[in-house]
């Protein structure tokens, strides 16, 4: 099988998957919401219909109406013939090169927003001024995730970083993969940056610049909408799962199949995962869009840096010091907050990254210890992820004075706290050599920095329940400490530690609505002064 066969068979496929994908996600959300939804081929049918209907255009529009839904569709149609998405190496992995996929991009974008423009109504207008703005947050974002990989790769197709396998072989891409992911949504115009189904004024976004198109124009722009969620779906899987793509070179009649049915897998559950966080998620306003957008551009910008500092210092990060890194992260996001749901949300990621740790020393431990690291990796997340934060918020809904967390120093100030305790942090580590009791100098700094950081939530924080997720940041620093040391306890032991942990978090909860019940506060400041 030849390169240009392998390509225009992919080609082929995505063109034919596309609307599919756009009728699973709407499959899958009405089931998630309880209603039966329609067929998943129903986009088949509608597209079909709308090629048989008339067109309705407007006397004041120019050429550029009636060209945008080509060159969109045009634009989109390439993707599926140049990006590795069943097959790496085609005919066409040349033309891979991210800086030509994102021109593609921008070319289909700018039409779409001139098309929007060009009738001259409110709400075309409007959709086209919020469709640039996000345009010019998401570029430098994309320029940051394939420099990372291009750098890491050593090429600038994107043919090239799909076939080298690079998250496995370099842990800090995860950062650029899920920068890729919040671009994902943004691009193709779902939540939380659009709401697809929508065609309210104050929500309208994508919709807002095709309400004017009607007929083979209007299919052939949902049809564009529907490619391009589909290759941007199978794109971020083949980053993510690298070895399901399938070079060219060697190809036989049954890689060919197995290509195909992994195709359809992976957009099956892409198009799953998209729906179920769409059912649990809401539409952010407009005016905090750059806020989701500076998530994404600080995560591929850290990838980028984390890619240039390794191949500076010439040392490659693995993945338990990345997420002993994410877990520091997440704790000094929380010691800024000053809102409990904030702090308990940054708690469950923290604790999930302390989870991701225990799965990461599980690949470089013995078969015994990898059982163990395993329980432990699970039961951290079903007791310090789901749990102890219902517990929280459980006390937190009886009491709606818990939900501020009232502190000693301003978010700025706090974040100077931190960097002073990570600062001292690291100067005890540089003088205090531990030979032959850790095996890496990274956990431990980790352990003693959460240590730190939760002793410092205990005292500068003056809400009872930020005492309680203090202690627990605290707990988290000695169980890292615990992975670095021992690796693995006795199995009840271990179940012992995780049931006193639920049972302190209920019972300090209970506790403190206990205390604001009877003394009408649940400030430590005002509750010391009972004292005097």
């Amino acid at each position: 099988m030849g390169p240009l066969f392998s390509t225009f068979l992919q080609a082929i496929f995505v063109l034919s998957i596309a609307p599919l994908a756009m009728g699973l996600v709407r499959f899958f959300k009405a089931r998630l919401q309880g209603r039966h939804g329609a067929s998943p081929l129903l986009p088949y049918y509608t597209f079909a219909t709308l090629f048989k209907k008339q067109m309705v255009i407007s006397d004041v529009t120019s050429w550029i109406f009636r060209a945008v839904p080509f060159v969109v569709l045009a634009s989109c149609a390439v993707l599926a013939f140049v990006l590795p998405l069943l097959f790496t190496g085609g005919k066409f992995a040349s033309l891979s090169d991210f800086l030509f996929v994102a021109g593609m991009l921008m070319l289909g974008s700018i039409f779409l927003v001139l098309g929007g423009l060009d009738t001259g109504s409110a709400f075309g207008g409007m959709g086209s001024s919020r469709e640039m703005t996000i345009a010019a947050l998401i570029e430098p974002t994309v320029i940051m995730i394939f420099v990372a990989m291009s750098f890491v790769s050593g090429t600038f197709a994107i043919d090239g970083m799909v076939g080298q396998s690079l998250i496995f072989a370099h842990p800090y891409l995860l950062l650029s993969v899920f920068a890729f992911l919040l671009v994902t949504l943004a691009e193709n115009a779902r939540y939380p940056v659009d709401n697809p189904a929508t065609h309210l004024e104050l929500t309208m976004v994508h919709e807002a610049m095709i309400l004017e198109y009607s007929g083979p124009y209007l299919a052939m722009l949902e049809y564009a909408s529907a490619l391009k969620l589909t290759v941007f779906a199978m794109l971020l899987a083949n980053f993510i799962f690298p070895a399901s793509v399938f070079a060219v070179s060697g190809l036989s009649f049954f890689s060919i199949i197995l290509a195909i049915l992994i195709g359809v897998l992976k957009v099956v559950i892409t198009m799953g995962l998209l729906a179920l966080l769409e059912s649990t998620i809401v539409k952010m306003r407009f005016y905090r869009m750059q806020e989701y957008m500076s998530v994404a551009f600080f995560t591929a910008l850290a990838g980028m840096l984390i890619a240039l500092f390794s191949a500076f210092i010439n040392v490659e990060l693995e993945y338990p010091a990345i997420f002993g890194a994410l877990a520091v992260f997440f704790v000094v996001l929380l010691f800024g907050r000053a809102r409990s749901f904030a702090m308990v949300r940054y708690y469950a990621f923290s604790s999930l990254s302390i989870a991701g740790i225990a799965l990461s020393l599980s690949f470089l431990s013995s078969p015994e210890e990898k059982q163990h690291l395993w329980i432990f990796a699970l039961v951290t997340v079903l007791i310090k992820v789901i749990m102890v934060p219902f517990v929280i918020r459980y006390a937190q809904r009886k009491n709606k004075d818990l939900i501020s967390a009232p502190s000693f120093l301003k978010p700025t100030s706090s974040y100077f706290v931190i960097v002073a305790i990570l600062g001292v942090t690291l100067f005890i580590m540089k003088n205090t050599p531990i030979i032959g009791v850790v095996s890496s100098d990274t956990l431990l700094y980790v352990s003693i920095a959460l240590t730190g950081i939760g002793l410092a939530t205990m005292i500068i924080h003056r809400n009872i329940l930020s005492q309680i997720l203090g202690l627990l940041i605290l707990e988290n620093g000695v169980t890292v400490f615990t992975l670095v040391t021992v690796k693995s306890l006795p199995l009840v032991i271990e179940l012992g530690v995780f049931v006193i942990i639920v049972a302190s978090a209920f019972i300090l909860s209970v506790l403190g609505l206990r205390i604001r019940e009877f003394h009408g506060s649940s400030d430590t400041e005002e509750l010391r002064n009972l004292t005097e």
